[in-house]
């Protein structure tokens, strides 16, 4: 049942929907304006440029065709580069240059100037067939005067090629440059982002600056869109006209910058203040438009640069004001980069050239994008989004683009003292960078983070130190200061039901997770308070839980596998050499006795070996043989050659086994001892019923027949024998071969 709160309620929910909709009808509506004003004009089909398409000096103020399309490439315009010389048509003729192609009129050096200039657009306007005052639009030819090249790319001494040209009632869409759609795109964006942000939060003040920026940034780039992409003139009162708009928008977004810096993140003014810049703005502005300063670098472009110089002021001492506030701290750096990066590379690129007497490196309608940086950057920071890893990346950021600002800036001076070609400087400029101010970044990067990343090899042994330590208090206790140690929390709480490790208070606290029954921990504010987690952090902790979970259970898995082989050598002791040696005891025998002794020993060290299984893998078996008698060769400095056939899945009964190691371990032994070899052969092949040994060296061989046989060679021949096998010895002057071969019963499989 509907209540009396409700449609207030369902108002309240709806209404910043409904604000960002208008705001982006109005905005569409406004962009409508624009491009309806850019492709008004008649249009000739030309691509004109005031640079020409290549290095001339003697040129320099000509205005030169790029392309020709449409009307023109119909009325035979070459589309190769060419002088443009003059434009004629009903009312007269007029001599063109490159400055009627500025893309902007306020920088000329005075007022008189631009009047001049505006006079100039409107009756070339006028000749182009599109009528300056309302009313039907007439059009007939238009005559250009081309001064074309000759065979060998220098101008023909003929008189200039005159064409007549239609041209159509409108520019098409398609015609407009993409420097036409980036800044109606920058203007679209910025007043979105604001309107968005302040639709949120309509209350806060800081938010109602940001959308008067957006705005401020939407009028100053649309009317430039149009005057600054026009094909060649525009009528005086609408020239006049954008050119006012866009000086208005420029310091309309002045205005709210300089307000979002003096109350975000901290207040530094009292609200009557608030209003101070835009009254000194604003009567600036007026200024201008009265044409009461002495041009447009005094009543347009110091202003503009006030407000700048005036927002880096407010955004330092912004930073002082947020000392010992992380998240009001990483905000502002957030506003801080975006500034430096937008305005300094703005300045770097369109400013700086200038002023040194250069072409600017990009174009107006480019320049705008920096501006976008900028406001995005302030939108992310007035929504205070999750502002992590700022140091970082904000560092690495800001380290690039200065890079780019020093190879700007170098190439530039290099220009104006010292090369006069751009591509010689531009090589010399690139490889004073690469040598002198890369080399810079670890420096910069410790004086101005202040940090360094953990040492792994020392965070291995702290969690190591923790896993070792017995179970109780001095565990938790080492976690706790391993912790501490890593982040230097303001503050470190156990959290006995943290079970995954997560950001809070965005970035102010990092939740812990436990680890192997070890508790979880709550740290806030790293740094002793200097400064947020970062994601980082959540990823630095997971890994060391992960490390110390498995290092806990590798540890108890130990511990476990101790407690079991004490029992199973107990076990075997008992059940096995016990009753051996007790036979041992009760023989009356001798040589049964040593046998009974011997095997006893051989028993024993099976055990010792894990040897508690009745039975091996013939696999399991050459593994752990191999191990052995290859460490033996190779400290002999012997190369070995190991060859084993068959029978992966066989299981030996544990006799066999013995045999074989033994033949194996033997006839190796005799070889090292006594042959002095270079190689040692093993063969070692698994038959149906029957196992084939053969071991020979390259070493010193010696008379079989007249040779003392040793204790060992009896012993394999003994053991071959008494399992019904056969045994084999052969030694010369090549080396020696040992063969034996002895059936087996056959065994499980696997």
């Amino acid at each position: 049942m509907p209540t009396p709160g409700r449609p207030a309620a369902l108002t309240r929910r709806l209404a910043p929907s409904l604000a960002l909709l208008a705001a982006v009808a109005l905005s569409v509506l406004f962009a409508g304006v624009m491009l309806g004003l850019a492709t008004s004009r008649p249009w000739l089909g030309l691509s004109l440029s005031p640079v020409p398409p290549v290095a001339k000096a003697e040129e320099d103020g000509a205005l030169w065709l790029i392309e020709a399309e449409g009307p023109a490439a119909r009325a035979g315009v070459p589309s190769a580069a060419a002088r443009v010389l003059s434009v004629a048509g009903a009312g007269g003729a007029v001599t063109l240059n490159g400055a009627d192609l500025i893309e902007e009129p306020d920088a000329l050096p005075s007022y008189a100037a631009m009047t001049e200039y505006f006079a100039r657009q409107d009756r070339i306007a006028a000749l182009m067939g599109g009528p300056v005052e309302p009313g039907p639009v007439e059009l007939g030819p238009i005559e250009l005067g081309l001064a074309e090249p000759g065979e060998d790319g220098a101008e023909a001494a003929a008189p200039p090629a005159l064409y007549r040209i239609t041209p159509e009632a409108r520019r098409p869409l398609t015609s407009l440059p993409v420097a036409f759609w980036m800044q109606i795109g920058v203007g679209l964006a910025g007043f979105w982002i604001g309107v968005w942000i302040w639709a949120l939060r309509r209350g806060d003040w800081a938010a109602r600056f940001l959308a008067l920026a957006g705005a401020g940034l939407m009028i100053s780039a649309f009317p430039a869109a149009v005057y600054s992409t026009r094909e060649l003139a525009l009528p005086d009162p609408l020239f006049r006209a954008l050119s006012s708009l866009n000086a208005t928008g420029s310091l309309t977004f002045g205005v709210g910058m300089i307000g979002l810096f003096l109350i975000y993140p901290r207040r530094l003014v009292r609200d009557r203040f608030l209003l101070l810049p835009a009254l000194v703005l604003g009567l600036w502005r007026l200024a201008d438009a009265l044409e009461w300063a002495s041009g447009p670098a005094l009543g347009r472009h110091l202003a503009i640069l006030t407000a700048m110089l005036v927002i880096v002021v407010l955004v330092a001492l912004q930073f002082r004001a947020t000392k010992g506030d992380p998240r009001d701290r990483a905000a502002l750096a957030w506003l801080g980069l975006a500034v430096i990066v937008g305005a300094g590379t703005f300045v770097a690129t369109v400013i700086l050239p200038v002023a040194l007497g250069i072409d600017a490196l990009l174009s107006q309608g480019q320049a705008f994008l920096f501006f976008l940086l900028i406001y995005g950057g302030v939108a992310l920071g007035v929504a205070r989004y999750r502002l992590f890893q700022l140091d970082d990346w904000a560092f690495r950021i800001l380290f690039y683009v200065v890079g780019v600002l020093l190879l700007l800036v170098l190439d530039a001076l290099l220009i104006v003292t010292v090369i006069d070609e751009r591509a010689p400087a531009f090589a010399l400029s690139l490889l004073v960078v690469g040598l002198v101010w890369l080399p810079l970044r670890d420096m910069l990067a410790r004086l101005v983070l202040r940090r360094t990343d953990p040492v792994q090899g020392a965070l291995f042994r702290q969690v190591m130190d923790v896993a070792l330590t017995p179970p109780g208090r001095d565990q938790r206790a080492r976690w706790g200061a391993l912790l501490e140690g890593l982040f230097h929390p303001l503050t470190l709480t156990p959290q006995e039901d943290a079970v995954h490790s997560a950001l809070t208070d965005e970035g102010g606290g990092l939740v812990v997770g436990g680890a192997g029954g070890l508790p979880g921990y709550r740290l806030e504010y790293a740094g002793q308070g200097r400064k947020l987690f970062a994601p980082a952090d959540v990823t630095l902790v997971d890994e060391l839980r992960a490390m110390l979970t498995n290092a806990l259970e590798s540890r108890a898995a130990y511990e476990k596998g101790v407690a079991e082989e004490r029992l199973r050598i107990a076990r075997d002791i008992h059940d096995n050499i016990g009753v051996q040696l007790m036979g041992a005891l009760h023989s009356h025998e001798v040589r049964r006795k040593d046998q009974l002794i011997r095997e006893t020993l051989t028993d024993l060290r099976d055990i010792v070996n894990n040897a508690s299984n009745p039975d091996l893998s013939f696999e399991e078996l050459l593994a752990d043989l191999r191990a052995q008698i290859s460490e033996h060769v190779f400290a002999a400095g012997v190369r070995m050659d190991w060859r084993a056939e068959g029978g992966d899945a066989v299981i030996l009964p544990l006799a066999k086994a013995h045999t074989l190691r033994s033949v194996v371990r033997e006839a190796v032994q005799n070889a090292l001892k006594h042959a002095d070899p270079g190689l040692v052969r093993i063969v070692i092949r698994l038959g149906a019923d029957m196992i084939d040994v053969r071991v020979e060296d390259d070493g010193k061989g010696f008379d079989v027949a007249n040779e003392h046989r040793g204790n060992g060679l009896e012993n394999m021949r003994a053991r071959i024998t008494s399992l019904g096998g056969q045994f084999s010895l052969v030694s010369g002057a090549a080396g020696t071969r040992i063969e034996a071969q002895f059936p087996y019963e056959a065994g499980r499989v696997r």
